[in-house]
């Protein structure tokens, strides 16, 4: 449903372009869209705006599915390392969520 999404997150972040959330969702379309390079590089400014609150979890889940969509294990890893020990150990989740395919066989992944 990429078609369908891509507007509306494009509307949001167009109307919100220094909030977390629509800088996330465009991240994570990018990298659905297969424009890795793109989505990878907008994970340093996402994380500059993210308030180190209760909810700083969430953002570190939507860089770790940025950084395995494009097959970067190891960046995908930390990121899931920092999301667990920030509050959201949901490895039920992280076991059904598609994203990580790309590096689900990677061993490191396996292991931790």
């Amino acid at each position: 449903m990429l078609k369908e999404a891509a507007p509306l997150i494009e509307q949001e972040y167009v109307k919100n372009p220094d909030e977390p959330g629509p800088l996330g969702d465009k991240a994570l379309l990018l990298a659905l869209q297969g424009k890795h390079r793109e989505a990878q590089a907008a994970v340093p400014r996402i994380m500059e705006k993210v308030p180190r609150d209760k909810a700083y979890h969430h953002s570190t889940y939507y860089v770790a599915r940025v950084y395995a969509l494009g097959g970067k294990s190891e960046e995908a890893l930390k990121w899931l390392r920092i999301t667990v020990d920030e509050g959201f150990p949901c490895y039920a989740r992280f076991a059904r969520d598609s994203f990580p395919d790309p590096i689900r066989k990677d061993p490191a992944f396996i292991n931790s």
